[in-house]
């Protein structure tokens, strides 16, 4: 998923920021496998409110990495010649990839037991995502979402390595 990512948003800081997200998955779940992680939310609940507090903030960290990578796609409307001011299709689906991801990492990605959370993660993410994709300083976004991503690495880190129970 993090190389797939990382390939969508294309830019070096955005990049950084999902493959320390991928980083914080493993060290969090050991494992990138969407279906694993699936399987440990189905049976341990929602990323982002089990566990110990570094493990909870460190999904919400992570999503909050893949959404803020989410790049601008610049569009034209080829009737007019111009520039287009709304985010392009090609946005609207990397957002889509984005904040997929993002809710998979907090709320889990498969419909489980309960359906309504996790589709309103996805829509929400998705939502904050395609924002994120039309603001104009991208630059700022990806600094941002480099920050989260080593910060959801990072308390992933702590959970990993024992300074706080699972």
């Amino acid at each position: 998923m993090a190389a797939v990512l990382a390939v969508v948003v294309a830019r070096p800081a955005a990049v950084g920021a999902v493959l320390f997200a991928g980083l914080a998955l493993l060290e969090r779940w050991g494992t990138t496998s969407l279906d694993a992680v699936a399987g440990a939310q189905a049976v341990l609940g929602p990323g982002g409110v089990v566990g110990p507090p570094a493990g909870a903030a460190s999904a919400w960290c992570t999503a909050a990495a893949l959404v803020l990578a989410s790049p601008w796609v610049e569009g034209s409307d080829a009737s007019e010649g111009r520039r287009r001011r709304s985010p392009s299709p090609a946005a609207l689906v990397v957002a889509l990839a984005t904040g997929g991801a993002a809710a998979a990492a907090v709320a889990g990605p498969g419909l489980g037991a309960d359906p309504a959370l996790r589709l309103g993660a996805t829509v929400a993410a998705v939502v904050v995502a395609t924002v994120v994709a039309s603001l104009r300083s991208r630059h700022v976004t990806a600094a941002l979402a480099l920050a989260a991503g080593v910060s959801a690495a990072a308390l992933a880190a702590v959970v990993a390595t024992g300074r706080v129970g699972l």
